[in-house]
């Protein structure tokens, strides 16, 4: 049987280190470390685990609750929060972000084993209760087709291989960057404005829940080249029903189609 496999997010090298022991004695596999809210979103791309140990007080683009929430919406990963911060408006953001564990330091080595095992216990449930399947980071990575996550400000938390290529940039790259600073468009349907951004384009096909219409774009990207695409934007809500960022569908088209006069009809994103 394989192994539960832990990202450990925390700033202090040393407390890094004898957690990651502690984890390891436990019989679960330690898959990587970050030091701060946006290296951890990273390292859940990269490494796909079963549970993240985040302390909360995180110096870098996002602390630990904003990276939790992120984390926990857009990759269904469960977080339990490893933090000395236990009192005041921490907690009430830390609820916010829905983990499923809390730990205030210090802590015993029976509480942090007894934490995990409940914690990886009721995302199992949850995810069997509202019947979520999960992203599946490997099949997203693997698809034809660009899938982009954006937050609520336009800022890119995800983009897999194929719209690395359709953008000309890499995750890397564009993490945490505004779709505008990335590129452009020129929009292909008559009844556009020839001035648009891009993020406005997403915002305004993304206002019908769950059915976004698709737009025709022409992306403009680095070094003056273009990609011809179309565009399905999807809002994504939290367990809550907050909007909390969207889900980008890119399809190239090797083909320019004949310029229309209204949009077509709309799709569903998966």
């Amino acid at each position: 049987m394989e192994s539960t496999e832990i990202l450990v997010v925390e700033d202090d090298p040393v407390v890094s280190q004898v957690l990651s022991g502690t984890l390891s004695s436990f019989g679960y596999s330690v898959c990587g470390h970050a030091r701060s809210g946006d290296e951890a979103i990273l390292q859940v791309i990269a490494t796909n685990p079963d549970l993240v140990m985040m302390d909360i007080g995180l110096e870098g683009i996002c602390d630990g609750i904003v990276a939790a929430t992120y984390i926990h919406q857009f990759f269904s990963v469960p977080v339990v929060f490893c933090t000395g911060q236990s009192v005041g408006d921490s907690i009430e953001r830390a609820k916010a972000a829905q983990p499923f564990g809390y730990l205030a330091k210090p802590f015993s080595d029976q509480e942090l084993y007894g934490t995990i095992e409940i914690a990886l216990n009721s995302h199992a449930l949850f995810m069997k209760r509202f019947g979520i399947r999960g992203c599946k980071l490997d099949t997203l990575l693997s698809l034809d087709t660009g899938i982009l996550f954006l937050n609520n400000d336009g800022r890119v938390l995800f983009s897999n291989p194929s719209a690395e290529y359709l953008t000309g940039c890499s995750h890397s790259d564009v993490f945490f960057r505004h779709i505008n600073d990335i590129m452009d468009c020129e929009p292909v349907v008559s009844m556009m404005d020839d001035e648009i951004s891009l993020w406005s384009c997403i915002t305004e096909t993304s206002m019908i829940d769950l059915i976004g219409t698709c737009t025709d774009l022409t992306l403009r990207i680095a070094g003056g080249r273009k990609r011809h695409v179309r565009l399905q934007a999807m809002r994504k809500r939290d367990y809550r029903g907050a909007i909390i960022g969207y889900i980008i569908k890119l399809d190239e088209m090797i083909t320019m189609p004949a310029r229309a006069e209204k949009r077509v009809p709309a799709g569903i994103v998966q």
